[in-house]
Order: C-alpha cells, then sequence, then structure tokens
C-alpha cells in the first residue's frame, strides 16, 4: 500500500469513528417539573421527590394575566416564585434545582389589549419575574437575597387572531432584556406544533412542547381530555423539525370535570378518584364518570340528580406512551423534559420506577 493510500485509508477510518461517534453521543436532558401552585412554600415531601428524581428545574407559576375592561391585562395572581429558588439554595434541605418564573396569559389578554399598551406590559410582567429589573442589580428583599432567572416563560394559547399581538409582546419583551442573559421560552400547543403555518412560531430561544390537553375538557366525551394516545398521533406525523429548539412537558396530573345534564359545569383540580369512591352520593358509571344520586354541594357547587362527575387522570401507563410520542419532536441534543405538575397529592400516584422511565426515554 502507497503512502497516499495509507494517508487516505486512515482519514476514511477516523471520518467512520467520528459519524459513529456522533451517533452514540446521548442527548443531554435536563429533569424538570412544573409547580402551579399559588404558594412559595415547597412541601417536604414534594422536595424530597424532586431531590429523589435528580430534578435539577423548577417551572413556577409567577404570574395569572386576563383581562377585564377596567383594568385592562392585569394580574389574576402573583407568586413571589423568588422566594421559591431562595429556598432551594439557602435552607437546610437545599436543593440544585433552578426556578424559571412562568407568565400564563389568557388569549383574552391579546384579543382586547390594544398594541399600544403592549410595551408597558412586557415592562410590568418583567418587573415581577425579575429582580433588580429596573436598576440593573440584585436586591434584598429583608434578609433575602434574591437571583436573576435564567429563563422566563410564558404560556399562552395563542389563536390566529391574536398571533400579531402576542409575538409583539414576546419581541417587546426581548427588546427590553437587552444584553441580559434571560432565555426566553413560549410553551407550544399540540394545534400550534403541527400547524406553524398557520399559527406561526413564537419569537423566543425556546418552545415547550405540552404534550397534553389533547382535546376540549368541556366536552361531554369518554375520551380522556388530557391525553390519549390515539387522539395524539395527528400531531405527530410532521416530516420536519419544527422551526424552533424544543423542550417537552408531560402530564402527570388528575383533575374532577363537573356537568350538568352533559354540559360543561367547573372543574376542580384537588379531588381525586379515592375522594369520589368514598362519597355516598355518587355511583361509579363507565368512562370514568361518578353520577350524583343525591343533592348535596361538592367544591362550592350545588348538584342534584342528573349532574355528573367526570375523574380524568393519567396513568402510569399513558404517561409512558405520552413520553414515547413525545420523542419524535425531539429537534435539539439539549432540551427539558418537564412532567406536570409538583403536588403532594399527584406525586403519590406515580411510583418511583415510572417517574425514571419517563426521563430515561429521553436520555438513551
Amino acid at each position: 500500500m502507497t503512502l497516499s493510500r495509507l494517508v487516505s485509508f486512515i482519514y476514511l477510518w477516523v471520518c467512520i469513528a467520528g459519524f459513529i461517534a456522533c451517533r452514540q453521543r446521548k442527548p443531554v436532558v435536563i429533569r424538570a417539573y412544573y409547580y402551579w401552585q399559588n404558594s412559595t412554600t415547597v412541601a417536604g415531601e414534594e422536595k424530597a421527590f424532586l431531590r429523589k428524581h435528580a430534578v435539577t428545574k423548577l417551572y413556577a407559576k409567577c404570574l395569572d394575566i386576563d383581562w377585564n375592561s377596567i383594568n385592562h391585562a392585569y394580574p389574576l395572581t402573583i407568586t413571589n416564585v423568588h422566594h421559591i429558588a431562595y429556598g432551594f439554595s439557602h435552607y437546610n434541605d437545599t436543593l440544585n434545582a433552578k426556578v424559571v418564573p412562568v407568565v400564563f396569559m389568557t388569549n383574552k389578554t391579546f384579543l382586547q389589549i390594544d398594541s399600544t399598551e403592549i410595551p408597558m406590559l412586557a415592562t410590568h410582567i418583567l418587573r415581577k419575574c425579575i429582580p433588580g429589573f429596573d436598576s440593573l442589580s440584585i436586591p434584598e428583599h429583608g434578609s433575602y437575597h434574591y437571583t436573576v432567572p435564567e429563563e422566563v416563560q410564558f404560556d399562552c394559547d395563542w389563536t390566529i387572531t391574536t398571533e400579531e399581538k402576542y409575538f409583539y409582546f414576546l419581541r417587546c419583551v426581548k427588546a427590553q432584556l437587552g444584553a441580559r442573559p434571560v432565555t426566553i421560552s413560549a410553551t407550544i400547543r399540540l394545534h400550534q406544533f403541527k400547524n406553524p403555518h398557520l399559527t406561526g412560531i413564537p419569537p423566543a430561544d425556546r418552545g415547550m412542547l405540552m404534550v397534553y390537553n389533547i382535546s376540549r375538557l368541556t366536552e361531554y366525551t369518554p375520551v380522556n381530555s388530557i391525553y390519549d394516545n390515539e387522539k395524539a398521533k395527528p400531531y405527530f406525523t410532521r416530516k420536519k423539525n419544527y422551526d424552533l429548539p424544543l423542550d417537552i412537558a408531560l402530564p402527570a396530573y388528575s383533575w374532577a370535570i363537573f356537568f350538568h345534564h352533559g354540559k360543561f359545569s367547573m372543574i376542580d383540580n384537588g379531588l381525586t378518584r379515592d375522594s369520589l369512591e368514598n362519597m355516598s352520593f355518587l355511583r361509579r358509571a363507565p368512562n370514568g364518570f361518578y353520577q350524583v344520586t343525591a343533592d348535596t354541594v361538592l367544591s362550592g357547587l350545588y348538584i342534584r340528580p342528573g349532574d355528573e362527575i367526570k375523574m380524568e387522570k393519567i396513568e402510569e401507563a399513558t404517561l409512558l406512551q405520552a413520553a414515547e410520542m413525545a420523542g419524535r419532536a425531539i429537534n435539539t441534543a439539549a432540551f427539558s423534559v418537564a412532567l406536570f405538575d409538583l403536588s403532594t397529592p399527584e406525586i403519590q400516584n406515580y411510583r418511583h420506577e415510572t417517574i425514571e422511565q419517563v426521563y430515561t426515554r429521553f436520555e438513551r
């Protein structure tokens, strides 16, 4: 073999080895959870759960933004998530988890708001999400020393009608952040993931694909509105990657939906299947429904015979199905996998092995 052929042979094998190494490189998966409570105190059992599963990111609801004719865009709730971050790093039971403020914004807000109000709305929100936003310094609050979050997430189920205003809002947020090293992420519903040519792609740094809320919970149907694998399949037929790096949000929760003669009445996140089973005025029916057999008040609502309660819960097998389906959307080598949501009753519904299977499915 001549020297030139030997060099060519060695070069070929180096290329092959490099290609194999790239193919075998494991993705970087950030284990995450959503915390959707209006409290700054994460319970000890919840902290232990996060620690046990090596969760290093917590997406915590900071603001609920809605609209009315008097206040215009205003916060329904405000949660000081920076106190959660401080508690994770400064108390005795420290937890190595970054806290991401999440701002939920109704589509109604962008239907009603005037475009001239949007820059100031962005400013007001950033002041709540980022300590010292105006002064570029980290403020001290009493004995607390808050740190600037590495990411802020915006959660809005925008439509074709509200796309222009919502995207303008996101651009205002990015412009006002300037050189601050803060990632802006936006939630992506399944219909937006499937039809970006209709709904557009938000001007954010990352998207959080929400692999749940598969159908309207207000519909009187036996289908689980949180997640149904057959109904999810048509959303994952795209051949082209979504043009925004995606993180993944998966459902690990339950809720009870009240119906009056087949029409939606209300939803309660606090009721469990066990609690419904033990109520004497309820009779179990097929497909997760419970029929009301006597007049009573439950969750502040007067219910009577003929009313029904539908208990929707994500079983372990369904959660694993959702994780498998979500794998088809991965389009980047480093991403977060976040389960919704962190609360003591919900985390008790899942075995340690199941939660681990969800995360490791993406890590291989």
